[in-house]
């Protein structure tokens, strides 16, 4: 995610501008893992649509005692505050031995960042990032560029599994369950291959693969990429998709199930949706059920997500667990917030909806949305539907601001789920293992939502029938 902070985005594919103490849980693993398209960790390398792509201004090129002295604070912060004492197994000085000289020989900006993106993914961990200066303006004006469709492995085919509304796709009739054979005249399958080879695996293989596919779309605002596409019934589409800026400030939407069980959607942990998630819940505090939507919900804050979880409990519960380096509870900000080792949610009175509930999950769900997942599925409080999720769940305490503009953060907190399961790397397993095909997809179907559904039916019976004993 990216990441479990209380005034900060978790989030491996979104984040937000907030920046009193961040325990980043997110999966930000690209970060902030996501928009229709690249996600937020997008990586820096150049691409040919980037080096096309023309800004009004060219930033001077860092001086060599500078790009150095950048270099040596990214490589001191993690190896003094990184979570794992043991690097997830790397060697930390191999690491600034191997790179040093290539600091020393970069050409420009872009090679130097690109080289610390390079870094911070030597460790295998989704939170852990740079950010090149525009990058980190674009996060902090919580800003998003999406090709405006994403793709996922999906019976083996790499296919699109979500188009942006009134996006650049969409009105080139590109349509979820189209298989995408090549982009820029190159096949997807090279392009894969050639992205993988040049880059470290992430927290867990499914983040590993978010990350290639948002790499494999992604590109600089307004650069147009050419696509082929297969549809259904076998025929070609090619199109022209230009990349656009969009926002990344998540919105909560609600509906009603043809069941009757109240539905409510939304795509990241931000104070600001605290109020909205709550109205919502109180509108449907009388529903029979409810199916609470964190696909492709890329995590938020600490300081949204403990509220929401209170909605749902009458009494103090404990709800997730967290380990830091020292062993001892994180403290920021001379003391002003300090992270207990263990966070408890509820209290009597604040229960606003006591009914059964189902979450849905899917691989895009991560950090925050991964805690929430497991701290209900933990406490028995909801079933779980979907497909396993990202496993991206370390905690950011505090993003590191670098001279000329860019950003380290940094992986400072490993979170546990109530009962103690490790969720980096492994992610929620769902109760309910929900895999949509293509089919589904062209046919415009939604059988983890159908799954959700039977799943409250039986919670119900079942409490039906403790009730009449």
């Amino acid at each position: 995610m990216a990441s479990l902070h209380p005034r900060r985005h978790f989030g491996i594919f979104g984040r937000t501008s907030r920046f009193a103490i961040c325990i980043a849980i997110c999966i930000a693993v690209c970060a902030t893992i996501y928009s229709a398209g690249a996600p937020a960790q997008a990586p820096i390398a150049a691409t040919a649509s980037q080096t096309q792509h023309k800004t009004t201004e060219t930033p001077r090129n860092l001086s060599l005692k500078t790009r150095r002295e950048i270099f040596e604070r990214i490589w001191t912060e993690i190896d003094e505050h990184y979570y794992d004492p043991a690097f997830n197994g790397v060697n930390w000085d191999d690491v600034h031995t191997r790179y040093l000289p290539r600091v020393v020989a970069a050409k420009n900006n872009q090679e130097f960042y690109a080289l610390m993106s390079e870094l911070t993914g030597e460790l295998h961990d989704a939170h852990t990032r740079f950010s090149s200066p525009e990058q980190w303006k674009s996060f902090k004006r919580q800003q998003r560029v999406s090709a405006g469709f994403s793709v996922d492995d999906v019976d083996g085919k790499t296919v699109v599994v979500n188009v942006r509304p009134q996006s650049s796709a969409a009105k080139a009739g590109i349509e979820p369950g189209m298989v995408l054979l090549s982009i820029d005249g190159r096949l997807v399958e090279e392009l894969i291959a050639e992205i993988e080879k040049g880059r470290a695996t992430s927290s867990s293989e499914r983040a590993t693969r978010l990350f290639v596919y948002g790499r494999l779309l992604g590109g600089a605002a307004n650069s147009t990429m050419k696509v082929s596409l297969r549809r259904g019934d076998g025929t070609a589409l090619d199109a022209s998709v230009v990349r656009q800026t969009y926002s990344a400030i998540p919105q909560v939407a609600t509906d009603v199930l043809p069941s009757g069980a109240a539905y409510i959607h939304f795509d990241g942990f931000q104070p600001r949706i605290v109020g909205q998630f709550r109205r919502a819940l109180q509108r449907f505090h009388n529903s029979p059920g409810l199916v609470i939507d964190l696909r492709r919900n890329g995590g938020g804050d600490l300081s949204a997500l403990l509220p929401i979880a209170g909605y749902f409990f009458d009494k103090k519960t404990l709800f997730a667990k967290d380990s830091t380096r020292s062993g001892k509870p994180l403290t920021q900000f001379a003391g002003i917030f300090r992270l207990p080792l263990e966070l408890s949610v509820g209290k009597s009175g604040d229960q606003i909806y006591a009914g059964p509930v189902a979450i849905l999950v899917d691989a895009r769900s991560a950090s925050s949305s991964e805690v929430f997942a497991a701290g209900m599925q933990d406490t028995r409080r909801a079933k779980i539907v979907g497909s396993p999720t990202c496993g991206c769940v370390l905690g950011i305490a505090k993003p590191r601001e670098l001279k000329g503009g860019s950003a380290l953060e940094m992986s400072e907190v490993l979170w546990f789920s109530p009962k103690g399961r490790k969720l980096e790397g492994a992610g929620v397993i769902p109760d309910e293992e929900v895999i949509p095909t293509v089919e589904d997809l062209r046919q415009k179907r939604d059988p983890a939502i159908a799954q959700a559904e039977k799943v409250l039916h039986q919670m119900i019976a079942g409490d039906r029938r403790i009730a009449r004993r």
